[in-house]
């Protein structure tokens, strides 16, 4: 019976002592990664880039007109994707009109005015002191 006891104990302590280690290296990870984002601010523009990509890559695949060409989508995104990196952007301009584009053309295929119309939103949400003259 006491064997039995200093067995589970001494499994109960190699287990604990396992979890620690990865709960602190967990954390470590964490805190690492965190602070390279840019703390909570620089989660939210990571955020904006991830749901850009996403809406990027849904207009270029199969629903992008035919009056409208790859180059001009991807400068448009390539415009705001870089005042993204710069802190230049109307975050919440920029998922307005990325949630209206969703909510629209989830199942359709957007018709040439209706995809110019959003390029020409999405490069609004640029805030004017970033605009290159």
């Amino acid at each position: 019976m006491v064997s039995t006891n200093k067995k589970l104990s001494g499994c109960y302590r190699r287990v604990l002592t396992f979890l620690l280690a990865v709960v602190a290296v967990s954390l470590i990870a964490g805190g690492v990664i965190y602070r390279r984002v840019g703390g909570p601010e620089g989660g939210r523009y990571w955020m904006a880039e991830r749901a850009l990509n996403g809406v990027e890559k849904h207009l270029k695949s199969n629903n992008r007109p035919d009056g409208i060409s790859e180059d001009q989508v991807i400068a448009a995104f390539a415009n705001v994707r870089e005042a993204i990196r710069q802190r230049k952007v109307s975050l919440t301009s920029l998922y307005r009109v990325l949630k209206s584009y969703q909510t629209e053309f989830h199942n359709t295929k957007p018709s040439t005015p209706e995809a110019e119309t959003f390029l020409i939103e999405l490069e609004k949400t640029i805030l004017r002191d970033a605009i290159k003259e």
